[in-house]
Order: C-alpha cells, then sequence, then structure tokens
C-alpha cells in the first residue's frame, strides 16, 4: 500500500511538472514573439511611418473638401399602427434619398429643391427595450435585431436625419409629420384607435357605477340584517368592501391610462424627443483621422510583411507553377 502511495505521488509531482513546464514554454513563446513584432516593426518603422502619413495626408485631403453633415434623430410613439410599420413606412423616404429621386421626395415632403439639396438622408431606426419597461435602452442603428424579435419595442421608434444644414432640422420635422398625416389608412386607423378608446372609457364608467351602486346596496342590506342591538357595534364584512374597493380602483386606473392616451396621443405619432438643436458633427476631422490612419496602418503592416518574406513568397510561387 505504501508503495502504491508513493508511486501515485510521484506521478502527480511529474504530472504538476510537465503543467509548469508547459506553462512556461508558454510564456517563453509569447515574449519571444511579441520581441520578434518588436524587432519586425523597428526595421520598417520608417517604411510604416511613411505610408500612415500618405493615407492621413490624403484623409486630410477628404475632410478639407467634403462637406460637413450633421446629424440628429427624434423619438416618437406610433399610436396608430405598429413600429415597425411605421418605420417601412418613413423608410420609403429613405429608399429615395438613396435614388436620388428628388421628384418624388418634393412630392411627399413638400420640401423646395434649395431645401432638399440641404437634406442628405432620412431613415427610422427600431428601438430596443431590454427590460419591456417602456423606456428606450438601445436604438437599433446597426440593425442587428429582426422585426420579430421580442425586445423591439411595439410603438416607439426613432428617426434620424442627417443634414449639411443644421437650420433645416425644423423644416424637415414638419414634413416627416405631414408625409405620415397625409396618408389615409394611417388616419382611419387613428379614428377607430380614439373611437374605440372612448367606447372602452364609457364601458369602464357603467362598470364602475354598477360596482358602486352593488357596493351600496350590500351596504344597506348588511345594516338592514345586522342592526345592532343597544350597547353593539355594527361590523361591516370587511372582505366584501375591500373586494368592491379593490375592483373600483383598478377600474379606476384602467379608465385614466385610456384618458391620458386619448389627451396626449391624438395625432397618428407623438413625439417624445425633437430634433436636437446640439446637432453631431457626423464628419469631422478625427473620423478621417481614424479611419484612413487604420487603413494606413494596415497596408503598410501587410507591405512591410511581404518586402520582408519576399523570398519565401516566391520561392512557395516559383515551387507551385513548377509542380
Amino acid at each position: 500500500m505504501t508503495t502504491e502511495r508513493k508511486n501515485d505521488e510521484i506521478d502527480l509531482i511529474e504530472v504538476f511538472q510537465k503543467i509548469g513546464d508547459a506553462i512556461k514554454n508558454l510564456f517563453i513563446w509569447f515574449f519571444n514573439l511579441l520581441y520578434k513584432i518588436l524587432l519586425f516593426f523597428i526595421r520598417k518603422a520608417i517604411l510604416i511611418i511613411i505610408i500612415i502619413i500618405i493615407f492621413l495626408s490624403f484623409g486630410y485631403y477628404k475632410y478639407k473638401t467634403s462637406p460637413r453633415y450633421y446629424s440628429s434623430s427624434i423619438e416618437a410613439y406610433s399610436n396608430a399602427i405598429s413600429s415597425i410599420d411605421m418605420i417601412n413606412y418613413v423608410n420609403n423616404i429613405y429608399e429615395l434619398f438613396k435614388t436620388n429621386n428628388t421628384e418624388e421626395l418634393q412630392s411627399k415632403l413638400n420640401i423646395e429643391q434649395k431645401e432638399l439639396e440641404k437634406i442628405r438622408s432620412v431613415k427610422a431606426y427600431k428601438v430596443i427595450d431590454l427590460n419591456k419597461d417602456g423606456v428606450t435602452d438601445i436604438i437599433d442603428y446597426h440593425e442587428k435585431y429582426t422585426t420579430s424579435d421580442t425586445l423591439v419595442s411595439e410603438n416607439r421608434f426613432v428617426v434620424k436625419v442627417e443634414v449639411y444644414d443644421p437650420a433645416i432640422f425644423p423644416i424637415i420635422q414638419s414634413s416627416i409629420l405631414s408625409y405620415i398625416d397625409k396618408n389615409n389608412y394611417i388616419n382611419e386607423l387613428n379614428v377607430i384607435r380614439k373611437k374605440q378608446l372612448n367606447e372602452l372609457i364609457t364601458k369602464l364608467n357603467e362598470e364602475i357605477n354598477s360596482l358602486d351602486s352593488l357596493k351600496k346596496t350590500e351596504y344597506f342590506e348588511s345594516k338592514s340584517k345586522l342592526e345592532p342591538q343597544k350597547g353593539q357595534l355594527l361590523v361591516m364584512n370587511e372582505k366584501e368592501t375591500q373586494l368592491y374597493h379593490n375592483q373600483i380602483i383598478q377600474l379606476y386606473r384602467q379608465k385614466q391610462d385610456l384618458e391620458k392616451q386619448l389627451e396626449l396621443n391624438t395625432e397618428p405619432i407623438t413625439v417624445i424627443q425633437d430634433f436636437s438643436a446640439l446637432s453631431t458633427v457626423e464628419n469631422n476631422l478625427m473620423t478621417y483621422v481614424k479611419r484612413y490612419g487604420f487603413i494606413g496602418l494596415t497596408i503598410s503592416i501587410l507591405l512591410s510583411f511581404i518586402i520582408e518574406k519576399r523570398r519565401e513568397i516566391l520561392k512557395v510561387i516559383s515551387d507551385s507553377r513548377n509542380k
């Protein structure tokens, strides 16, 4: 038994030693790799810097010769139709901008040509509500979420506009709202929605009055049956009273929610947040520096590697041809 135990201990020690050696060799390999990469960059530093400077210069030239454009967004509730349907409807304008169909854009947005030229793009996006609490968590600018995703808000959506002149934001907002308002189908659905809300409020009022009457009736019936004798107190049925009270309060809250919808959400859409005066410059100098600097760095590294390994690369090409 003692011999077997010693053998097991020896085996474990050897295993741990091998693991330790493997980790040590991994660190040595990693630091050797870093050392080779560092030497590579030192040897090719002049070439890499020259190429990056060339691309940065080109980026600066593009910055100076390109007009600045600004972006801002409106966030809104879609009251008459789902947010997805509203997004698809608004994005008909986006397609017209993509195809540069100025005649249709002027017709749909009712904007003059000189003002239309100041608008770069109009596009609607889905709103993502991660916690299903009615609050915007993410705006799906990269369109990662599908229309069937349960995290997509049923009512909220965002319209992002890019313009060459920030002064055009109020005009384009009015044009978008007018474009939505001109849709007969959306307006008819909105009229039906408000009619149904009014009918539901009327029905809730009837239910509240019925419960209130029932509560009073049962109160007086209980009072007549349980008329207290001299020196006694009348004790109401607290469970029944509390039940009626809770039902009435719940109906009142439903009624108030519906009244709030009718008061605030009368139009097909309700704008929560207008286009901000503090719009964002989308193509500032840093945008060009990052883009062309990254392109220059990538190309310079590839070119330096090809120069460094040109003999091996030519040999591989030559061998493949000979075969």
